[in-house]
């Protein structure tokens, strides 16, 4: 992600709300704390695949739309958005 958005490309992380700490804070350590990261709701793993696509909510969509197409701008935090 980092060397994407060094190259000019528009990124966006994706961290569920257990990871979102922990994300931003590498993010920090690698100076790259102002790329955008969109938060969902945790977890995704050993839930049935129909309960973890339904955290992928219109929020969560459009969280990731606007972090791409807004250039520098940090994505809104979705913390717990799309929690079945």
């Amino acid at each position: 992600m980092i060397e994407l958005a060094m190259r000019g490309r528009p990124v966006v992380g994706l961290a569920t709300s257990q990871f979102d700490r922990f994300s931003r804070q590498v993010l920090q350590q690698r100076n790259a704390g102002d790329l955008p990261l969109v938060t969902i709701a945790h977890p995704l793993g050993g839930i049935p695949a129909n309960e973890a696509a339904g955290r992928i909510t219109l929020e969560v969509l459009d969280a990731v739309v606007n972090a791409l197409s807004a250039t520098g701008t940090r994505a809104p935090d979705t913390h717990g958005v799309g929690r079945a």
